[in-house]
């Protein structure tokens, strides 16, 4: 009997499923659905969902696809935002009793933590305690975060097997279906969401980064708001029509916008540049392959070229089901929403 494992993401805009099974050496989607958390006239909530409103939409979008999570054991969900670090570290060979204390002391220079208030998880990349030195992927969050997730998760039944980082499950999408990474070469995932972007690069033979920058969806809607002088539901409906043109002020029928001050695809694109300089300047690595786009911002119209223009790269909108099997509905538009469902999806431990 083939075994189906299900990828819970659940964002400030909407929560996404996904559920895979693995029969044969393919895996195969089962069941996909997206709760958008914002109805037809209300806005997005820059502060993020209420809990009432993560519970009922949770609710609804297992109801959807006809499960009931109190009887399901193989759910992972995730945690992302600033509230996560994921940082790929160097450090002399410890022993494991040593590793727990100089983990959490890393991890507070990243998040606002005490000795007690650190949730910790750790995998050796490289080296041993024989090593001169080791390689270590640090995984870290704040315990009221950890615990706010799991209490939501529990107020509709759900036990998660695994609780992973949203950028690592980026990256699990691609390997577990593409085998590898590209050698020599980095790979850069960008996932734009409502509130934030976060930036993956990582290659066979070079260390993982990750990042979350504050310029987003919900940035290139108020763009749109404040240069035409029009409420949300326009600005949304504008920006997905017309896409980057709406943000660079092209007319659109005799309505021309005039920019007076920088945009949010200005300072997105910046902080991406940033984010590459860094990376080159810490490993060397010089030579990207291409950026893989995600997120329910990558379909907006000439987004990607966009980006492409002015980071000087090929960037394709990704499809992390480009090597499994879908039922019919599910396109590269609606799974480029569900790249981080796919990839919890694909850990089976």
């Amino acid at each position: 009997m083939a075994k189906s494992v299900i990828g819970l993401d659940i964002g400030t805009f909407a929560i996404k499923l996904v559920e895979l099974e693995s029969e044969g050496g393919r895996y195969k989607v089962k069941n996909f659905a997206i709760n958008d958390l914002y109805g037809p006239g209300e806005e997005f909530d820059p502060e993020g969902p209420g809990v009432s409103r993560l519970e009922s939409s949770l609710r609804n979008i297992f109801q959807s696809v006809k499960l009931n999570p109190k009887r399901l054991r193989n759910i992972n969900s995730s945690l992302g935002g600033p509230s996560v670090s994921v940082k790929q570290i160097k450090s002399v060979s410890l022993a494991p009793e040593e590793m727990e204390s100089s983990l959490v002391f890393e991890a507070r220079k990243h998040l606002p933590l005490d000795e007690s208030d650190a949730v910790i998880d750790s995998q050796i990349m490289r080296g041993d305690m024989d090593s001169q030195d080791m390689d270590i992927l640090l995984v870290a969050t704040t315990k009221k975060v950890f615990d706010n997730h799991l209490n939501l998760l529990k107020s509709v039944g759900i036990k998660a097997n695994v609780i992973d980082a949203e950028a690592l499950a980026v990256v699990n999408s691609y390997i577990a279906t593409e085998g590898s990474l590209l050698g020599e070469e980095a790979l850069i995932f960008l996932n734009v969401g409502a509130k934030y972007s976060s930036i993956v690069i990582v290659g066979e033979n070079t260390m993982l980064f990750t990042r979350e920058i504050t310029w987003a969806g919900s940035n290139f809607t108020d763009d749109i708001k404040n240069s035409l002088n029009v409420g949300y539901q326009e600005a949304e409906s504008v920006k997905k029509q017309r896409g980057i043109g709406a943000l660079l002020g092209e007319a659109a029928g005799g309505t021309s916008i005039r920019v007076a001050r920088r945009m949010a695809i200005d300072n997105l694109i910046d902080e991406i540049r940033r984010s590459l300089r860094y990376y080159t300047k810490e490993t060397g690595c010089r030579n990207f392959k291409k950026i893989l786009l995600s997120g329910g911002s990558s379909s907006l119209p000439n987004f990607n070229s966009h980006l492409a223009q002015h980071l000087n790269m090929t960037v394709e909108i990704y499809n992390p089901f480009a090597n499994i099997i879908t039922p019919p509905g599910l396109d590269q538009m609606i799974g480029t929403r569900l790249v981080v469902a796919c990839g919890l999806a694909l850990r089976e431990d």
